[in-house]
């Protein structure tokens, strides 16, 4: 049994600082995401005008907005046009779902285009990773250990750098979206690469794969059998890893994109310049509610294996 004396102990300096500090941080998460959502549920009455130079204020939504501008002219005449002529001004009580609404009409394609390169860049990691990374292992060739610093060179240059090169590089497929998937791959390969590599050096995989071929495996049976179950961790976790690096990409892709192929985070950037507090509070928010639960499986499912990734 513990003595009286110990348990009106009081709590040592350094443990009460790091306590201190511990909720500082969580604070310091914690308010601009609690802030963020609130904002993104709020309506102008609540938080005052918005911004006029919203992108959602023109021609995306003023066919319709006409209409409700000839039934309501005193909306128009107040300087609401396309979505906000639908009833922006006109929302009543503290909270409203308009704002969702809102980022969804006008920078839904932007939302698609991004998901879509997301899994496109999974799709094209998995494939040059594992047989790249599986080169990298396997076999002992002159420049090897250059290329591996090469692959890894992207994650250190400025975005305006990497922008820059690929234009002139690739000016063919400048205003497609093709180039801003190369964007993204070179932004994305690295932690694949770094995943399957890093798993392949921690067991001997060449001993097994010579076992199974003296009883007779081909290739694709060594490939299904032996080097594709013990990736699968990897495999996983670096495409957790790609997802959200390709969902939330801006540095580069702000030069590649175009006003018809735009990524979601430059959505995000013009929101935030152009739009309302609630806009881009709404923006944020959806943006968060998807890369969040990737991040926590990140967490959970890398281990050992993240931070190793994070080492290298």
């Amino acid at each position: 049994m513990h003595s009286p004396d110990k348990k009106n102990k009081p709590l040592p300096l350094w443990s009460a600082f790091c306590i201190t500090c511990s909720l500082i941080l969580v604070f310091m998460v914690v308010s601009p995401i609690a802030v963020t959502l609130w904002g993104s549920f709020t309506t102008l009455s609540t938080m005052g005008t918005s911004s006029s130079g919203g992108a959602g204020r023109d021609t995306d939504t003023a066919a319709r907005a006409a209409g409700e501008a000839s039934a309501q002219p005193g909306d128009a005449q107040g300087g609401d046009s396309g979505f906000f002529g639908q009833g922006a001004r006109r929302t009543e009580g503290a909270f409203t779902t308009l704002w969702y609404k809102y980022v969804w009409e006008v920078y839904g394609k932007t939302m698609t285009l991004s998901l879509m390169l997301a899994v496109i860049c999974i799709l094209s990691c998995i494939v040059l990773g594992v047989f790249g990374g599986y080169a990298l292992v396997r076999y002992s060739f002159f420049g090897k250990s250059l290329l591996e610093e090469m692959i890894l060179l992207p994650l250190s240059l400025p975005g305006i750098a990497v922008a820059v090169a690929l234009i002139e590089t690739y000016g063919i497929l400048r205003g497609s979206w093709v180039i801003i998937l190369f964007g993204h791959l070179l932004y994305t390969l690295p932690f694949m690469l770094q995943s399957v590599t890093n798993t392949l050096r921690s067991f001997d995989f060449v001993t097994l794969e010579l076992a199974a071929a003296s009883m007779g495996a081909s290739v694709w049976q060594r490939l299904r059998y032996i080097l594709l179950p013990n990736l699968t961790h990897a495999i996983v976790v670096g495409s957790l890893l790609v997802f959200a690096i390709s969902l939330g990409e801006f540095n580069a892709s702000f030069l590649l994109n175009t006003p018809i192929n735009q990524t979601f985070p430059a959505a995000l950037y013009d929101s935030y310049t152009n739009d309302s507090f609630q806009v881009s509070s709404a923006a944020t928010s959806i943006f968060m509610f998807v890369v969040v639960p990737v991040l926590l499986g990140i967490q959970f499912i890398g281990g050992k294996q993240m931070r190793e990734v994070g080492s290298a």
